[in-house]
C-alpha cells in the first residue's frame, strides 16, 4: 500500500440505545463519505454497534497502518480522555502518533471534538435566533425593474454630462459595477456608429461566455471553447482568446464586445490594421497585465468604440454597456 491507499478513517460517536440517534450520525457521515477518499467507518464508544474498539482491531489487521480517529463528540469530557485516548494510549489531539494496535505499530491521529469550531457555534446560534425571532428583518426592493430605475435616477442626477446618450452608457456602467469613479476613465468615440451598425442587425462578437449570454441580441457569437480555436491558438502561439476572435471576426463589419481578455483586444485591433473592417467596439477588460496598453492602443487607433480605460473593467460592465446601446438602437 501507498501512503494515502493505507489510511483509514474511523469516526467515534456517542453510541444512543435510541435508533434515531444512530440515524442522525449516520446521514451526517454519509456526507464525509462524498468528499474523502480514504475508506470511513462509522463506530460508537457504547449502547450502539460496531464498537470502536474491536472496529479499530480489524482494521488494523486488514493491513491499515495509518488510521485517522474522528471524533464526533462535542466537547473534551471523560469518554474522550478516559474512554478514547486513555484506551490508545494518546496524550495529545491533532497529531500523528505512533502506537500499537493487535501487535502491529500504526500511525493514530486523533481530532479534537466538535465545539472548537465556530461553525458549531454558528448553526447552533441560527437554531437559536430563528426560535427567537432574533434574525434582523430584510427591507428591500424586490422589483428588478424598481430596482434599476431606483438606482439609475440617483447615478444620473450626479452625472455632469451634457450629453444625455453618453449619459446613459457612463450610468450604465457604474450601475454594473457599483463604482462611480469609472465616470472618469470611460471613454466614448463616434457612439453613433455602434448605435448605426446595431440597428442595421450586425451580428456581435464576444471574446468569453460570460460576456456572451448577457447581451440581448439575437445574434451573438462566442467561439473562446471552439475546437478550431483552440488548434489556431497552438498553430500561431497566441492565446484561445486571440484566436476566437481571429476566427469569429472573420472578414468584418460586426460589433466587437470584449469584457474579460487584453489580448482578444491586441488581437482586434491586429485584425484592423491587417484591413478588416469594425464598425464598433466595446472594451472593459480588467488587469494589470496588457490591460491598460491594450485599451490605449484602441483610442489611439480612433475606431468608434466604448473603452474603459487604466486597469478597471469587467464582463459585467462590458454587457451593460453593449445593452444600452442596443436599448438606443431600437428606440430609433
Amino acid at each position: 500500500m501507498d501512503r494515502q491507499s493505507n489510511t483509514a478513517v474511523i469516526l467515534i460517536g456517542h453510541g444512543s440505545r435510541r435508533e434515531t440517534y444512530n440515524s442522525d450520525i449516520e446521514n451526517m457521515i454519509n456526507y464525509l463519505k462524498e468528499k474523502i477518499s480514504s475508506p470511513i467507518y462509522l463506530t460508537y464508544n457504547e449502547f450502539a454497534k460496531p464498537d470502536w474498539r474491536s472496529l479499530l482491531n480489524n482494521v488494523v489487521r486488514e493491513g491499515y497502518r495509518r488510521i485517522v480517529i474522528g471524533l464526533v463528540f462535542l466537547g473534551r469530557g471523560n469518554h474522550v480522555f478516559r474512554d478514547i485516548m486513555g484506551e490508545l494510549g494518546i496524550q495529545r489531539l491533532n497529531s500523528w502518533v505512533v502506537s500499537k494496535i493487535s501487535g502491529k505499530e500504526v500511525e493514530l491521529y486523533v481530532t479534537e471534538p466538535l465545539s472548537s469550531s465556530p461553525l458549531i457555534g454558528l448553526a447552533l446560534y441560527y437554531r437559536l435566533a430563528r426560535a427567537l425571532n432574533a434574525l434582523p428583518t430584510l427591507e428591500y426592493t424586490e422589483d428588478p425593474y424598481e430596482i434599476e430605475e431606483s438606482s439609475m435616477n440617483l447615478i444620473l442626477s450626479n452625472l455632469d454630462v451634457k450629453d444625455e446618450r453618453e449619459k446613459r452608457i457612463i450610468g450604465k456602467a457604474i450601475f454594473a459595477s457599483g463604482n462611480p469613479e469609472l465616470a472618469r476613465y470611460l471613454k466614448l468615440t463616434n457612439l453613433d456608429a455602434g448605435i448605426e451598425a446595431i440597428k442595421a442587425g450586425s451580428e456581435i462578437v464576444a471574446d468569453v461566455k460570460m460576456v456572451s449570454v448577457g447581451i440581448r441580441w439575437r445574434k451573438v457569437t462566442c467561439m473562446i471553447d471552439n475546437e478550431r480555436t483552440k488548434e489556431l491558438s497552438k498553430e500561431l502561439g497566441i492565446t484561445r482568446a486571440a484566436a476566437a476572435m481571429r476566427l469569429s471576426i472573420g472578414q468584418g463589419g460586426k460589433v466587437v464586445v470584449i469584457g474579460n481578455a487584453p489580448t482578444a483586444l491586441m488581437e482586434t485591433i491586429k485584425l484592423v490594421k491587417e484591413g478588416i473592417d469594425i464598425p464598433f467596439i466595446v472594451a472593459t477588460p480588467p488587469g494589470f497585465t496588457n490591460a491598460k496598453e491594450s485599451k490605449e492602443a484602441l483610442i489611439e487607433t480612433k475606431i468608434p468604440s466604448v473603452v474603459l480605460t487604466g486597469t478597471y473593467g469587467g464582463s459585467g460592465i462590458a454587457v451593460a454597456i453593449i445593452n444600452e446601446i442596443i436599448k438606443m438602437a431600437m428606440e430609433g
